[in-house]
């Protein structure tokens, strides 16, 4: 019987969680969706809208929904600004009154809406439509007065869709220079200066493949690849003439933009100076428009800016052995199989621990202040016959850089690598820099 009992108490407890659950709690929460749902003053959804016309003092525009994007139509055919008409449309969508001025015979000249300062037409992808008319702004600057044509009262709505409302068509339009992916771009050819540079992407390293063969700095190919994908038209040309009128006929810079595995091509042509700007144009579009200067300059490079300078370039994790020999000294260094780098030469330091980085840094601030490409390697004037040092870096794959350091020239010497005709000129010091004592080196 107790048994019994408190089986029939355990049942009204839980009876009573589920309720509570359901009525107080989920009911509550439920509730509370329906009723901001109800101040809306459309029940239709964002996702709905397939089209907007929006009428304001700076003319008439329609947006058409294209798939995720959006498309001016009118008054001219172009890709929208998709943050304005994201915007446009969300605002549209979740307009909620908060509150509605009833009067027998309200005054809409009073408020701004006889006639209205903005009209708005919405269709939906079911053919469905809906127009709203916006008028003042009140006291506070927070709200605009507004009706929804046909209805008997002016409606209160918060400023938000009146500022996206009343937007130029530069607003509306899209003003990204280029329209790219960079996890997409395998190769980048720019024309600058009279010089083409074709430049290719192998994982995430750059290498210039004409007008020479070098690594190229990865840093500052980045940084112009940065540029143009953020890049902004600053102004559009209204009717543009001939493009000879802009000097895109024979462009100052192009740059091709090499897309995915078909190597689909985006280009950019730019062309005359125009006050602090460049008049510019994307190929594959009509429109000519302006951008900023600073694009320019960073297009308008000499072949050293994108050259990777470093002699050597190699991870420190890769290395697993090292050997420098300098003024008739041979040193060797190996990484140990507790990864602890050891030396092996000179005689009677074998096996003994040192610090890496004070073998490493020389080696990874080798750099050539000045470059020559193809380069008579055989030339007395660089020494290389006669080294005045010789460096080799093994990779634990077996790749095998070497470096050879031969005659001085002033305050510089010449250096360079086992792979390619460019000779280095780097700051003499990696000479001193290089005389490594085994005493200043062997871990104490």
């Amino acid at each position: 019987m107790k048994w019994k009992n408190l089986a029939i108490v355990a049942a009204v407890f839980a009876a009573l969680f589920l309720w509570v659950y359901f009525y107080e709690i989920k009911g509550e929460k439920t509730r509370e969706e329906a009723s901001e749902k109800e101040k809306r003053i459309f029940q239709f959804e964002e996702k709905d809208i397939a089209q907007l016309t929006v009428k304001n003092a700076d003319g008439e525009f329609v947006l058409q929904k294209d798939k995720d994007n959006w498309k001016l139509v009118q008054p001219l055919a172009a890709k929208a600004d998709k943050s304005s008409a994201d915007s446009l449309a969300s605002d549209i969508a979740q307009a909620k009154s908060e509150r509605a001025l009833d009067e027998a015979n309200p005054n809409f000249k009073n408020f701004g809406l006889e006639p209205a300062f903005v009209k708005i037409a919405v269709k939906l992808g079911s053919g469905q439509t809906h127009s709203l008319e916006l008028g003042d702004k009140d006291f506070s600057s927070s709200s605009v007065f507004a009706r929804i044509p046909g209805q008997n009262k002016i409606l209160v709505l918060p400023s938000s869709l009146h500022s996206s409302a009343t937007k130029k068509l530069f607003d509306f339009r899209d003003k990204n220079v280029l329209e790219f992916q960079r996890d997409q771009l395998k190769a980048m050819n720019i024309l600058t200066k009279g010089k083409e540079y074709a430049l290719e992407k192998a994982t995430d390293d750059w290498s210039v493949k004409k007008p020479f063969e070098s690594r190229a700095d990865n840093t500052e190919i980045n940084s112009i690849v940065g540029d143009l994908e953020f890049a902004k038209v600053e102004e559009f040309v209204d009717s543009p003439a001939e493009l000879k009128t802009y000097g895109l006929a024979s462009p100052a810079v192009r740059v091709d933009l090499f897309l995915g595995d078909n190597r689909a091509r985006e280009t950019l042509l730019i062309g005359n100076k125009i006050d602090t700007n460049y008049y510019a144009k994307d190929e594959a579009r009509d429109a000519v428009f302006k951008i900023k200067e600073d694009l320019f300059k960073k297009l308008d490079f000499e072949s050293t800016k994108i050259r990777d300078k470093k002699v050597l370039r190699f991870e420190r994790a890769n290395v697993k052995q090292i050997d420098i020999k300098v003024s008739g000294t041979e040193m060797s260094f190996f990484r140990g199989s507790d990864d602890k780098w050891k030396m092996s030469k000179p005689t009677g330091h074998q096996g003994k621990f040192i610090s890496e980085y004070k073998i490493f840094w020389p080696l990874e601030d080798l750099e050539g202040k000045e470059l020559v490409d193809n380069a008579n390697l055989t030339d007395a004037k660089y020494g290389f016959a006669s080294p005045s040092a010789q460096i080799k870096v093994v990779e634990k794959s077996g790749k095998t850089a070497e470096v050879i350091l031969g005659k001085l020239d002033n305050e510089q010497i010449f250096v360079k690598a086992n792979s390619g005709t460019t000779v280095y000129k780097v700051e003499k010091k990696i000479l001193e820099d290089l005389k490594l004592k085994p005493e200043d080196i062997i871990e104490k």
